[in-house]
């Protein structure tokens, strides 16, 4: 292998000096030791919204004292709320806005008036917030995509896995009760053969909206997949869980959706199955699996828990 090297190539002194000077600044910035350079550099290192609220307050504080500071924004109905201190009659808030991309509100307190000098300050920090704080809410909303089915809006199968983890951890950690719904709609084969996909994904649409509506805002439902659907209902035992079971299943049985003037009925059955000690996530979805087979098995249209010690 040989090795050329022409000595007689023009060098372009002009742009070799820019790209010196580029690294000059790069290595000062990293060693500098100013608030702002600080901020910047730690800011830069996350993506996770309250990592970067950590960051920021903890940082400002530095420079600006404070007694408390919160920051809420609701985006595409995703609500995220940050606290940290408390007290202060006195106040200065900021409404966030990045290239016509609203993030929400910043509100600091304390209990004597901010000073001009500070607020300059406190309004340099909040400009080195903002461009990270678009990249976090960005990938805020990458990950709840990646975890949320697009025909319903509920959550996935990925994210019922996460959710299951999540909760059982919580239930044997605090010994509470943590129950499992899967409801599978009945001959929904028969729907797409007879009316169509584009009417069974009405179908699927319509269960999506309606499971919520029948739950608690602390349960989380979720597109199993398929035509089969979960349920996840924290600090609910067994007995709690099937009157939840039978309001679903009412109100499946009593929703009727139009295809060419008829009206067309459905129904589903379901599966119960209560946290055990040793669950895993995997334990748990396949007893209630088993439960909702049971369902299937003896006639469709009705609730089943094959755990009933649970």
């Amino acid at each position: 292998m040989s090795h050329t090297s022409d000595r007689n190539a023009p060098v372009d002194l002009k742009q070799a000096r820019l790209i010196a000077e580029h690294v000059r600044r790069i290595d000062h910035w990293q060693q500098a030791d100013d608030a702002f350079s600080v901020l910047q550099r730690r800011l830069g290192g996350t993506l996770e919204l309250d990592a970067m609220m950590n960051i920021f307050s903890e940082e400002l504080s530095r420079v600006v004292p404070f007694a408390s500071l919160s920051y809420d924004c609701t985006r595409n109905e995703d609500i995220f709320e940050y606290r940290t201190g408390k007290g202060g009659s006195h106040h200065c808030s900021y409404n966030l806005t990045l290239n016509g991309m609203a993030m929400g509100t910043l509100r600091l307190n304390r209990r004597r008036r901010f000073e001009e000098d500070e607020l300059k300050v406190l309004e340099q920090m909040v400009a080195l917030l903002m461009q990270p704080m678009r990249n976090g809410w960005r990938f805020r909303e990458a990950i709840s995509a990646s975890l949320t089915d697009s025909m319903t809006g509920l959550g996935n199968n990925r994210s019922l896995q996460q959710t299951l983890q999540k909760e059982i951890d919580l239930a044997s950690r605090h010994q509470t009760p943590l129950t499992v719904i899967l409801c599978d709609l009945d001959h929904f084969k028969a729907i797409n053969d007879t009316y169509g996909h584009v009417f069974g994904d009405e179908v699927l649409a319509r269960v999506g909206e309606l499971l919520p509506e029948y739950v608690r805002g602390s349960d989380q439902c979720f597109r199993y997949g398929g035509e089969e659907f979960a349920v996840v209902l924290p600090h609910t035992d067994a007995k709690a869980a099937r009157r939840v079971a039978e309001r679903i299943r009412e109100a499946i049985r009593g929703t009727r959706l139009m295809s060419d003037g008829k009206a067309v009925s459905i129904t589903t059955s379901l599966g119960i199955a209560s946290l055990q000690l040793g669950d895993s996530p995997g334990d748990l979805i396949r007893a209630a699996d088993m439960a909702l087979y049971e369902a299937k098995r003896g006639g469709r249209n009705k609730a089943v828990n094959l755990r009933q010690s649970a």
